[in-house]
Formats: C-alpha cells, structure tokens, sequence
C-alpha cells in the first residue's frame, strides 16, 4: 500500500474496513484464537512476560474476530484494479474487544504506536489478566 497515491489509498481502506466489519461480525464467548490457544497482539505481548494465558469462558457472545496486525505490510494490493488480494500474517488473530483491532494500515510502519500515538498495550495486558486464569 505504501506506493499508493492518497486517494487510491482511500479506495483499499474502505475495503478493508468491510472486510474488519466481515470478522467482526464473527463472535465468540472465549478469547483466543480458533484452537483456543490465546496470543496477544504483538504490541501487548512484547510488554508481557506471560506466554501461558488460559482463557474463561464469557456468559454472552462479547468477542469479536480480530486480526491484530493489520499493517500496511499485511495487506496485499493490486496495484491495477486497487483490490485487495490477500491479507496476511494472521497469527495474532482471534476472538478478542474489538478495540484490540487498531487501524494501522492507515500509516506506514508497524502495528505498534509510533510518532505520539497512544500506547494501548497496558490496557489490553490489564483486559486479559481480568479475563484469563494465572498459569
């Protein structure tokens, strides 16, 4: 995406946030991912010391899908028809808040808050000691 002009970039993010809308949409009342196994965005789990999160079960459906890296890097463009073709790096994804879902791909760089962006790495470390059982 970073070849983009602004406005063609305008186009792939309207896309994009359909497709968040799409995994949103999915729900789940355990965090993590598909298998169960629960991996932190890559912003909280470099603040972590806990590699071993054992998720509780909710009473209601509170968890949406996530991808959480969604980055310019992850997502593959086609540079003729503006389509998005793949996006990738889907090892942070799972059932999490939706606020754990940041728009990165709105700027250049990594799925980590850069240039005086708010740092919300402790709250999503604070929201899964709430929801998770200690190791």
């Amino acid at each position: 995406m970073d070849r983009l002009t602004e406005d063609q970039k305008a186009r792939v993010e309207s896309e994009l946030e359909k497709h968040i809308q799409n995994l949103h949409a999915l729900r789940s009342s355990k965090i993590g991912g598909p298998t169960g196994l629960v991996i932190p965005p890559y912003r909280a789990m470099q603040k972590s010391f806990n590699d071993d999160w054992e998720p509780q079960q909710s009473d209601k459906d509170d968890f949406v899908f996530c991808h959480n890296d969604l980055s310019q890097n992850n997502v593959i463009v086609d540079p003729n028809s503006l389509k998005i073709r793949a996006i990738i790096d889907w090892e942070y994804a799972g059932f999490y808040p939706a606020y754990f879902d940041r728009s990165f791909f709105r700027r250049k760089g990594p799925s980590v808050a850069i240039d005086g962006e708010t740092d919300d790495s402790e709250i999503l470390l604070d929201f899964l000691h709430c929801v998770c059982k200690a190791p």
